[in-house]
């Protein structure tokens, strides 16, 4: 485009034009040259695009209603899987904890990915079109971070706390003493880290009708690699693959605040090491979570980077 546009007249006539012309003079005295527009730093560029997101947002009811709806459906559904004994019991005796603890898991990749997977390839065009009028792409990408993060947050909190109602919980947690406030702050982190997975593939992807199945793709992987439906314990490969999926991580926080190889129905050699109750367990699952979620974004943003006017079909 560039090049057509300085062989064409409109170029020699009103760029190589102006150029030839004397600088304009008022009163005998030169006027002071016009400084050049002033690109806007990318923490501006933030901020505007946040608010436009916001906006954008806001006036998608149907968008809005599906976001709020999700965590209070996904919610009420883990309640009454849920029985008397809650994620509590003797030793060995509570076979429903870790069927509670999967969906929470899953319904908190689902959720998470859900929000995210179709948000970037459906303004390609916007994009493109922009960046080449200067928009940052790491500003455009936090914009969708924050906004994305805090609507992940909030679906998290509530998926937990309608989840886990009335349930009975142990009496101490792994790390910060308060089993709640650690399940939910691992549900969180597993959503938020789905969520930059989410917007890895939608970075990814040429459309918006290839992302949605990914999004089955992906939810289905992390179902398997999560460890709570088939155990990785020994399993060359499928233990190895795990460690890029966030459920793996997720569900071991969770596992380890109620101590589920204590409290549940393991099958004999089929014990997780992730899943004993110890803070180093716990902080080391959040750790590796907010280390998938960096190295995707970090991916998401490389990607967008080659987006632009002259890479528009990639």
């Amino acid at each position: 485009w560039a090049a057509e546009f300085a062989a064409s007249p409109a170029y020699a006539q009103y760029v190589l034009g102006q150029k030839q012309r004397p600088a304009p003079e008022a009163n005998g005295l030169d006027l002071p040259p016009t400084p050049p527009p002033q690109r806007r730093g990318g923490f501006k560029q933030m901020t505007t695009l946040t608010r436009r997101y916001v906006r954008v947002i806001s006036a998608d009811r149907g968008y809005l209603l599906f976001m709020g709806l999700l965590p209070i459906i996904l919610g009420a559904l883990i309640h009454f899987v849920g029985s008397s004994a809650g994620l509590t019991g003797p030793p060995h005796s509570n076979q429903n904890a870790e069927e509670l603890l999967l969906m929470l898991t899953i319904c908190a990749c689902l959720s998470g990915a859900a929000s995210s997977v179709r948000e970037l390839v459906k303004e390609r065009t916007i994009y493109v079109r922009e960046r080449a009028a200067g928009l940052s792409s790491g500003a455009y990408l936090f914009s969708k971070l924050i906004v994305l993060g805090v609507i992940s947050i909030v679906q998290s909190a509530l998926l937990v706390l309608i989840g886990l109602f009335g349930q009975k919980m142990p009496p101490k947690g792994a790390f910060l003493g308060i089993p709640l406030l650690e399940i939910l702050i691992g549900i969180a982190v597993l959503s938020l880290a789905s969520m930059c997975l989410g917007l890895l593939v939608s970075a990814l992807v040429s459309t918006s009708e290839k992302a949605m199945p990914f999004l089955v793709l992906l939810t289905m992987a992390q179902v398997i690699l999560s460890g709570g439906v088939v155990s990785l314990v020994g399993k060359a490969g499928l233990q190895q693959l795990a460690y890029i999926a966030p459920s793996r991580w997720g569900f071991g926080a969770v596992a380890s605040t109620v101590n589920l190889n204590i409290i549940g129905v393991v099958a004999p050699g089929s014990s997780d090491p992730l899943w004993a109750q110890s803070s180093g367990n716990w902080l080391h699952d959040m750790g590796l979570l907010i280390a998938l979620g960096v190295v995707f974004t970090l991916l998401a943003w490389l990607r967008m980077r080659r987006l632009g006017p002259r890479r528009r079909k990639a």
